[in-house]
């Protein structure tokens, strides 16, 4: 019989997915009683279809990055987000014409590089290469999710932008359980899903609560540089890993003390390339 750990996100990024999906559907409880005090209005067909594919990539990036974690360290997979901030500019040049300068090309170089240099850095070189290749694909639908928000955000008020957005989310992941072997597992593990279900909300309250400021963020300024921002990650995954390692073996990872002077130098390298970008 399957029985669901941690490890069953890695190897079944599915299971992730429609925990994040059912755990997202708290945004929607007190929707009765917040929308008489919001600005409302019923976007067109279009921008409804641009907001959910926009949750949909947020939910699959998900999945690919829960596949990452399984052939590598947090830290190191983290790192590999900071491609969104050198894709998306280019992005932006291909689907608005925005204008790259010579200094945003050096920016974007800098973090393919350093990205690069992660790869080289992971202790686990068997699966480093499908680790990378994994959040490339992760990397690219975030960089699709950014330009479909810019649009989105600039077409609806923030709050109906952000709940359609909401309902990609919880609609892509609570599609996998349509699948016949996926509903069988899923309710077998129920059981202890359901003794650790305060858990998974308490996570996925922070989870949307970070992607709200971030889509606000969004809202109010450029996506490239939100992008930027955020490939700051990697930083306190390091950092947070190994300060828990030192206070209890049980929690943080191991790894994260692993060449732990190249990984902050390779981190202080990107944040070069981000303050050119942005």
């Amino acid at each position: 019989m399957d029985s669901f750990c941690v490890g069953d996100v890695f190897e079944k990024p599915w299971m992730g997915m429609v925990t994040s999906a059912l755990a997202s559907l708290i945004v929607f409880a007190p929707l009765p009683y917040t929308l008489p005090f919001v600005e409302w209005q019923w976007p067109e067909w279009q921008i409804i279809v641009m907001a959910i594919s926009a949750g949909a990539l947020i939910q699959l990036s998900q999945g690919l990055y829960f596949k990452a974690l399984g052939n590598s360290e947090a830290g190191i997979v983290a790192s590999y987000w900071s491609l969104v901030p050198a894709m998306v500019p280019i992005a932006s040049f291909v689907v608005f014409g925005e204008h790259l300068s010579l200094i945003t090309y050096v920016g974007i170089t800098i973090l393919i590089v350093s990205s690069i240099g992660f790869c080289k850095v992971d202790t686990n070189l068997k699966g480093r290469l499908d680790s990378l290749v994994y959040m490339i694909g992760a990397s690219l639908m975030q960089t699709a999710m950014f330009l479909l928000e810019e649009i989105v955000f600039i077409s609806v008020p923030y709050f109906v932008g952000f709940l359609f957005i909401t309902a990609g989310i919880v609609i892509t992941g609570s599609s996998f359980l349509i699948i016949p072997q996926n509903r069988i597992l899923f309710k077998r593990n129920m059981p202890k899903l359901s003794s650790i279900a305060k858990l998974f909300v308490v996570i996925e309250v922070i989870n949307l609560t970070a992607l709200a400021f971030s889509q606000r963020a969004v809202d109010l300024g450029i996506p490239s540089l939100v992008a930027g921002v955020e490939s700051t990650i990697p930083a306190y995954t390091f950092l947070i890993s190994a300060i828990l390692y030192v206070i209890n073996h049980k929690f943080g990872d191991k790894l994260a003390l692993k060449n732990i002077a190249k990984k902050f130098t390779l981190i202080g390298v990107m944040v070069i390339g981000v303050i050119l970008i942005a």
